[in-house]
């Protein structure tokens, strides 16, 4: 089944700073659960594996910068979305460069245990950089933050 709607970009509340497309529907009622479901969208005629995550305020899909750069559009703005389920496991890669990073640092089973979704933003963080200093920078913070 596939779900279309418009959204305004919001930015999530509590500690998570992300800004979000919220999914007008019940995923209970549609997904038959409360928890995250993996889905693939289209935003606005852009395509992207994602996952709709809980909140108190309903189930939210994070507006981030591979979906940023693609629209170009910001919060406030609103988005046209599709949505289905996606029925097959999704594989997270993590770049060789970066596993072996962590594994220097002794990390790669702490960064490993992380939810999926946690993981694939951290990737996407250090991936989006333009500059290989700033890659660089963004491992370490990285591994700074796993260390604590």
């Amino acid at each position: 089944m596939v779900y279309e709607f418009d959204s305004e970009i919001k930015m999530l509340e509590g500690k998570m700073k992300w800004k979000v497309v919220y999914f007008p529907y019940s995923v209970r009622e549609i997904f038959n659960t409360n928890g995250k479901v993996s889905i693939q969208i289209l935003v606005d005629g852009h395509e992207f594996d994602h996952t709709l995550l809980p909140s108190k305020n309903g189930h939210y899909f994070v507006y981030n910068e591979f979906i940023r750069r693609a629209v170009q559009k910001e919060l406030g703005d609103t988005l046209h979305v599709t949505l289905k389920k996606c029925e097959e496991n999704r594989i997270i890669v993590v770049p060789d460069y970066i596993t072996k990073i962590l594994e220097e640092h002794h990390i790669l089973n702490t960064f490993l245990k992380q939810p999926d979704y946690i993981k694939r933003e951290q990737i996407n963080h250090i991936e989006l950089a333009k500059k290989e200093e700033t890659k660089n920078n963004r491992i370490l913070a990285l591994i700074n933050k796993l260390k604590d």
